[in-house]
């Protein structure tokens, strides 16, 4: 039940490559689950999150594994339907972003994937994008080597 991303599947079949595109869990709830529905989706979604973090460790050695950052913070249960477009949106900006900095040469697993909180001093998991590279604009006389 928990293995939403057969990688190992994957794997086994002769895959060489795989491309992950995780939904990732609520990691900034606006209040906590409530009722036995709500706790039920927040368990799940964390199982499957830990259950692809152990299977990208696990078979990292047998495949070239890239994994799209999922989307953080997210303040709404990957269940939750009621907004679909704004999260596709953000969903297509930020892999835009991770392609443009050459996120399918990366094996990491995203730190978004792991169980953490966010605060005013951890706003988001953008790390797991990393910066665009900075280029020297100054004339070639100016540059120092």
């Amino acid at each position: 039940m928990a293995n939403n991303t057969p990688v190992s599947t994957a794997i086994r079949l002769g895959a060489t490559r795989v491309i992950v595109l995780p939904a990732g869990f609520t990691c900034s709830e606006r209040r906590p689950p409530r009722g036995a529905l709500e706790h039920a989706f927040n368990a799940l979604s964390l199982l499957v999150a830990r259950q692809l973090v152990h299977d990208l460790q696990h078979w990292s050695g047998h495949a070239h594994i890239s994994v799209v950052p999922p989307l953080c913070p997210l303040d709404i249960s990957p269940y939750d339907y009621s907004r679909c477009g704004e999260l596709i949106d953000r969903a297509a900006g930020t892999t835009a972003l991770w392609l443009s900095h050459n996120g399918l040469d990366s094996q990491n697993v995203p730190g978004a994937l792991h169980p953490h909180k966010h605060d005013a001093e951890s706003p988001s998991c953008s790390a797991d994008i990393p910066p665009p590279p900075q280029h020297d604009h100054s004339p070639p006389a100016e540059r120092h080597l």
